[in-house]
């Protein structure tokens, strides 16, 4: 049914055939004449005016065709427009599983060929999958003013067409934008008005309602709602669920579905890419989630409520150790956060300690993040001996590194740490070549 659809190899894209173009490249499939395939009924000349489009067959001679070449006649009757629709169906799978792993190029090419096709059939359905899939594309490059745009023009589309899963998805895409361009009041509204669109049409969708309840939770935390914002992380909190990673899996079914499209064989490549989006949609929700689960363990801190905060924030970083997440790190600064919060700074420090253990030499923020907490839970411990070799330290790894400003930062904030013990001359050494660097890039500093 889907081979009706073939590669144009002078510039790879695909073709949509007309009635004639199938017969004669099914024709041609089978290694068929024009006289084998008329048979005893009628003439290679007759067959041959259908194929270049000069004659329009009859329902009984299509039938006869389709028998002839061993072809159900739902494939010669599929309209050009319902062509165009597969293979926007092909492309946005294919896009949105390269957005998922986070092959950019490869999605703005994809994206870039079936445009062209719903565009040309006027397909706005697929003019706004296309948008909201460029518009992840932007956010995730922090391009939040492009990414808006398109996610606008993706709603607009969603709205005319009446799809409840696309108009929700895009309205917390923009709140999601929205929200990392600081306008926190618009991205609350946004968040405000998925949830009543769910809440109109009585639709159920866990995740969509988790994913927003976490959303507006963070608003409100943001917005200093404290109690609204832990009613709705404890609303989030009763939906979500754990999903396992499978990233290997789904790299290999984009893979073959990328291949069976060269090939030209549209049935199986959109199976595959079907497969491959499914795997990534789950990847990304699993990041998702750990993200969700991370931030409520905060927002349950910040009320106090430290055993609710370790529960979340401990789901959060078996979630990222399972699936080898890059930010794992995030989420065991905020957990040792919640012990210094209780005094509990031993437990504090063997948790950076270990984390510190496994940090590969290229993360750099991180390694500097472990200096500063260690130095701070010595400091609150009264061990200043330690808090001095744990800030010298530190200083030693940015002399290493060649990074100025940053090593200015830290000649401040040793002689100033200085400075509280008393230490005079070691108090104006440092903070003198703080201010040295700072000098030599033109910055400033007030008395």
């Amino acid at each position: 049914m889907y081979n009706n659809i073939n590669i144009n190899k002078r510039n790879d894209d695909m073709e949509i055939l007309s009635l004639g173009e199938k017969i004669k490249f099914k024709r041609k499939e089978k290694n068929m004449t024009l006289k084998e395939l008329a048979g005893d009924r009628i003439t290679p000349g007759q067959i041959s005016l259908v194929e270049s489009g000069k004659s329009n067959p009859s329902i009984e001679l299509l039938e006869y065709i389709a028998q002839r070449l061993d072809t159900d006649i739902e494939y010669f009757l599929e309209s050009e427009e319902k062509q165009a629709t597969r293979i926007c169906e092909l492309y946005i799978d294919i896009a949105l599983s390269a957005i998922n792993a986070e092959n950019y190029l490869k999605a703005k090419e994809i994206i870039e060929k079936g445009y062209h096709y719903a565009k040309e059939y006027n397909l706005n359905y697929y003019k706004g999958k296309f948008d909201m899939a460029l518009a992840k594309i932007k956010y995730s490059n922090g391009e939040y003013e492009e990414a808006q745009k398109f996610c606008i023009s993706a709603n607009s589309y969603f709205l005319q067409e009446g799809n409840i899963d696309d108009i929700i998805s895009s309205f917390i895409l923009l709140g999601e934008i929205t929200y990392k361009m600081e306008f926190i009041k618009g991205a609350l509204n946004y968040f405000m008005q998925a949830d009543a669109m769910l809440n109109e049409y009585d639709y159920i969708n866990e995740y969509l309602k988790a994913k927003l309840y976490y959303n507006i939770a963070l608003c409100n935390y943001k917005l200093k709602n404290l109690s609204q914002a832990i009613n709705f992380a404890m609303l989030a909190e009763s939906k979500l669920k754990i999903i396992e990673d499978k990233k290997e899996y789904g790299n290999t079914l984009m893979l073959l579905s990328i291949a069976y499209e060269e090939k030209n064989n549209l049935k199986e490549a959109l199976n595959y890419a079907k497969k491959a989006r499914k795997v990534f949609d789950e990847i990304e929700n699993l990041k998702e989630i750990a993200n969700m689960e991370t931030n409520l363990g905060v927002i349950f801190a910040k009320g106090n409520n430290f055993e609710e905060s370790f529960e979340h924030l401990n789901k959060a970083l078996k979630i990222k150790i399972e699936s080898n997440d890059s930010t794992i790190a995030d989420t065991v600064f905020k957990i040792c956060n919640n012990y210094m919060a209780l005094n509990q700074y031993d437990k504090a420090a063997e948790l950076i300690n270990d984390l510190f253990e496994k940090l590969g030499d290229n993360q750099i923020n991180y390694r500097i993040k472990y200096y500063e907490y260690m130095f701070d839970i010595y400091k609150k411990q009264g061990d200043f001996k330690k808090s001095e070799e744990i800030l010298l330290g530190l200083i030693k790894y940015l002399e290493k590194l060649d990074n100025k400003l940053q090593l200015a930062d830290y000649y401040i904030k040793l002689g100033r740490f200085y400075n509280e013990l008393q230490e005079k001359d070691l108090s104006l050494l440092y903070i003198n070549k703080g201010i040295e660097i700072y000098e030599d890039y033109g910055i400033i500093l007030n008395k």
